[in-house]
């Protein structure tokens, strides 16, 4: 039996083939402190030409023995703690404000569309501390790239530049903490071969953004094995959190 069960209805094909985020630019570089201190949400910045903007970062395959994690890590750390991201497209831009000071109550009784039930066995240690409600994470720059909330036992996983809701778990007290064991995602959104990716990302994001922990993130395996693709899908997706990457 396959482990993803249909909440609502069938695909619409129309939607599949059109992503919410098709329209969000961003541009990514160094810059110094003091300019970093100086700028605003969603200004457009230059990072002088193309040859000036080439930057090589210290970004290595660090393999299972020599971590503390025990399996084979890709460390995005450089590249994770000194790219910023804005954006060209003011609706983004516009969006990214509005929402931060968003309680994320708007969210209450939403799921991700074309919702599919994926049923795991998450636990979470807080030495027996719970989440209140109301958010749990906010972005306060654009290179942190997730608003998470919680209400009625319920986590709500929201893109902090277009407000999509992309994931959607219930949330169990425990002795320990707490579990999760039903996490609802976009079915268009789930690849067959890698069928455990996303409810890697949702563990990534427990432990990283809520928990704050450093715990590598999850790569999919359809992403090929080259530095700068890893780079750019661990920022875009992870933002600064993404410190530390994995297949597996």
């Amino acid at each position: 039996m396959s482990i993803f069960k249909r909440l609502f209805g069938e695909k619409n094909k129309e939607k599949q083939e059109t992503s919410k985020e098709e329209n969000v630019t961003f541009s990514a570089g160094t810059m110094s402190q003091s300019d970093l201190d100086k700028m605003k949400v969603g200004n457009v910045i230059t990072l002088g030409n193309e040859k000036e903007a080439e930057v090589k970062y210290d970004s290595v395959w660090i393999e299972a023995s020599d971590n503390p994690f025990k399996i084979r890590i890709f460390d995005c750390r450089e590249y994770a703690l000194k790219m910023i991201s804005t954006t060209q497209n003011s609706d983004v831009a516009n969006n990214f404000i509005a929402s931060r000071n968003s309680d994320g109550k708007e969210y209450i009784g939403k799921f991700p569309e074309n919702g599919v039930k994926i049923e795991v066995n998450l636990n979470f240690d807080t030495e027996g501390k719970q989440l209140a409600d109301g958010p749990v994470f906010k972005s306060t720059t654009m290179e942190e790239k997730w608003d998470i909330y919680k209400y009625a036992n319920f986590l709500f996983f929201v893109r902090s530049w277009t407000g999509e809701l992309v994931y959607f778990t219930n949330y169990i007290p425990t002795p320990k903490g707490f579990k999760v064991d039903v996490i609802v995602v976009n079915d268009t959104k789930i690849d067959e071969e890698d069928p455990h990716f996303e409810l890697k990302v949702v563990e990534f994001l427990i432990h990283s953004y809520v928990l704050g922990y450093p715990v590598p993130h999850p790569i999919p395996k359809v992403l090929e094995d080259h530095e700068n693709i890893i780079l750019n899908y661990s920022f875009s997706m992870f933002g600064n959190r993404g410190l530390y990457a994995s297949y597996e």
